[in-house]
């Protein structure tokens, strides 16, 4: 078969991060936490606005009033040879730009990107914590959010108050075009002929049109960001300030939020959708590539911090044991190595490579000391973990026989210490595990099946797409912080991504055609459900429908926690009932270390991240966190940023790239008194025993 000229945009899935200020930075291009050769800076930091990858220091991270910048997620173009059989990992790609001539001599005249961001939460089904997506299984659903508001999910009168959704926006990079997605500006969409045409019939809907009054204490909820192009135009996305609105009730009283998850009455920013583009050839053709996603939401607190589960792992694993990404890795039916018949096992003839596929995880172990109040044993042995080498005997270190490590292919979950990780689990469980690949790697290296070196076989583009999934939260979707559950479905992607040339990792786009509109009756519907068949692709929002409402509650309550928040309320762990476990410390950091405390590189004792005013707690379960979620509604922009010592930068001070510290902090100032951080295991007060006066009988 003849090759053929295909174009893919990188990262398949990206993401914006909200910041009050107008200013911005770049969204990281590299994953958290891993060496960068040259250099004693980890992966994971921010990247400065106008270049190409000259990283943050904590003096960029706010604007000159204070203010959180926001982080823009970039898109590039990358053009392949596709001989009909796409495979994983690919390499090669060569960047599209403006005025690039490619391989073939078509020289690029114009970039028209494409994008179309929705908020579906408040219109969408309730997140159900204990049971994840199998609220979903059975052909079922969960109770609808906002059920006073009357008509089934796919109803106009439900959609048209309950959706936030601008329309779509195209912009030219030639004209160096950018486009808000805010309740003024008309939509816009690439037509037939080539051309930007405008949708004044779009039917656009945002809180207000609804509300004749709604409470704004971070001001209206009017937009959901922003596109424009760099110089060389690639797409930049900016995300809405993050902020957050609610109904008033019948006695003119601001709704209360009384949850973690599902608040009724209450709207805020977030959003995700498709990102696509077509490019403009000087001899008048045109051709699309394959599109990508992109997800606005929560700020990276700690940027560099590596989550042992990332959702890179995840939709790695999913890729891996569900959509054949490597056969020499995963066979996925007929005869498994030990004779039986099964749905997929692994080859024992894969070598895994230390430096990609196991030092990793070895890295983000001793990488959660920086944002939880870890005991001196367990610093000593996160440690020791991370610094096993690739010469060292598997069975001479701390690691041997993964002793210490939870299986997650037998029935651990409920089983905390001394297996790890200690930190909470996903839905129903009681403690996290590595993913599957993640352990057969582990295996392997444990029984001496691995290569060394850096034998990275990633392109460029691929090197994206695995480092933008790799500085997020996998493992313990509950519901998350940037994505949900739903990641690790495959219905969600192009399936045929070897055939088509799609390559892996590309969130599949529910087509959109733009005709026929009215606006009195909304254009997109409840849109993808997982566990359902669903596999026509999914529309905007459909990615962040499933996570909580206003985000900032959620953030603010997944501080540390009782195994039972997993489990209906019953303790099934083999713990103390009252001990506390963290929850997701490296995008949500519990206790950290602040950098003008720290004196000749020697620590201070830990602070909690969210400490201050209105954050004093008598239950140790309540601490780090704000006591009023109204509290983490308008303050959540001045919790401080973990960042290594390399690019702290406060005059006359220098810090050891080994360290990881809070800057740029605004709840209190220096030296404040605060709540003391204890050292775990630490527990929440027991519940009150019932006396006989309680008991109705």
């Amino acid at each position: 078969m003849k090759n053929k000229t295909i174009f893919r945009v990188h990262p398949t899935i990206n993401f914006a991060r909200f910041g009050t200020s107008d200013d911005y930075i770049l969204s990281p291009e590299d994953s958290a936490g891993m060496p960068q050769e040259g250099t004693d800076t980890t992966g994971g930091l921010p990247i400065k606005k106008g270049t190409e990858k000259t990283t943050i220091t904590s003096k960029d991270l706010r604007d000159e009033d204070g203010n959180l910048k926001k982080q823009a997620a970039r898109f590039r173009i990358y053009t392949y040879d596709h001989n009909g059989k796409a495979s994983y990992p690919e390499g090669g790609g060569i960047e599209v730009t403006i005025g690039a001539k490619l391989p073939d001599g078509r020289v690029v005249r114009d970039l028209v990107w494409s994008s179309h961001l929705a908020n579906k939460k408040a219109a969408a089904y309730n997140v159900v914590n204990n049971k994840g997506i199998l609220a979903y299984a059975d052909n079922q659903v969960p109770q609808l959010r906002n059920p006073e508001t009357h008509g089934d999910i796919d109803s106009d009168y439900r959609l048209n108050r309950l959706m936030i959704d601008p329309g779509p926006r195209t912009i030219s990079a030639l004209s160096k075009e950018r486009a808000k997605f805010d309740d003024c500006t008309i939509p816009t969409c690439l037509n037939d002929k080539g051309e930007i045409e405008k949708l004044p019939a779009y039917p656009v809907r945002f809180p207000a049109d609804s509300n004749e009054e709604l409470f704004e204490p971070n001001g209206p909820l009017d937009t959901l960001g922003e596109i424009l192009t760099d110089d060389k135009g690639r797409l930049l996305v900016l995300p809405s300030t993050g902020n957050a609105v609610g109904q008033y009730d019948e006695y003119g009283v601001p709704i209360q939020m009384t949850g973690d998850l599902n608040n009724v009455g209450w709207f805020d920013s977030a959003a995700d959708g498709p990102v696509s583009v077509t490019i403009q050839f000087a001899d008048g053709s045109s051709e699309e590539a394959f599109g990508a996603w992109v997800v606005c939401g929560d700020p990276a607190y700690a940027p560099q911090i590596r989550n042992v589960v990332s959702v890179w792992d995840d939709v790695y694993d999913t890729f891996v044991r569900e959509l054949d990404l490597q056969p020499e890795l995963f066979r996925q039916t007929g005869e498994s190595e030990n004779g039986d018949d099964g749905e997929g096992v692994y080859r024992l003839d894969y070598l895994p490579n230390f430096a990609n596929d196991i030092k990793p995880t070895f890295i983000a172990c001793t990488l959660q000391r920086w944002t939880a109040n870890l005991p001196e044993m367990a610093l000593r042995a996160h440690t020791a973990v991370d610094a096993i080498s690739e010469n060292d005997d598997p069975n001479r270190t701390i690691m041997a026989a993964l002793n210490f490590l939870r299986n997650p292919n037998n029935e651990e979950t409920n089983i905390g210490a001394p297996l790890m990780p200690l930190s909470l689990g996903a839905a129903g469980t009681s403690f996290m595990t590595v993913t599957k690949t993640q352990y057969f790697f582990l295996e392997q290296w444990s029984k001496k099946r691995f290569t060394k070196g850096n034998e990275t076989k990633l392109g460029p583009g691929e090197l994206l797409d695995m480092a933008s999934l790799a500085n997020c939260l996998g493992g313990r979707y509950v519901p998350g912080i940037e994505v949900s559950y739903t990641v690790r479905c495959k219905d969600m992607y192009i399936q045929d991504w070897k055939i088509s040339g799609a390559g892996p990792f590309r969130i599949k786009h529910f087509p959109l055609k733009y005709e026929n509109l009215d606006k009195s009756t909304p254009f997109l519907k409840s849109g993808w459900i997982p566990l359902h068949d669903m596999t026509d692709g999914i529309e905007p929002g459909d990615i962040s429908k499933f996570m909580a409402t206003p985000w900032q509650t959620d953030y603010n309550s997944c501080s540390i926690h009782q195994t039972a928040i997993n489990t209906d309320g019953v303790n099934e762990s083999n713990g103390a009932e009252t001990t506390l476990y963290w929850s997701w410390p490296s995008q949500r950091p519990d206790a950290v270390y602040v950098a003008e405390e720290v004196v000749n590189n020697v620590l201070p004792k830990q602070k909690w991240s969210i400490r201050g005013p209105g954050t004093y707690a008598v239950n140790p379960a309540q601490a780090a966190t704000f006591q009023d979620p109204l509290d983490a509604v308008n303050e959540w922009h001045k919790i401080g940023i973990i960042i290594q010592g390399t690019n702290v930068d406060i005059e006359g001070r220098e810090f050891s790239p080994e360290l990881y510290l809070e800057v740029q902090g605004k709840l209190t100032n220096p030296g404040d008194a605060t709540d003391p951080v204890a050292e775990w295991p630490f527990n929440a007060n027991p519940p009150k025993k019932k006396s006989k006066k309680d008991c109705p009988f």
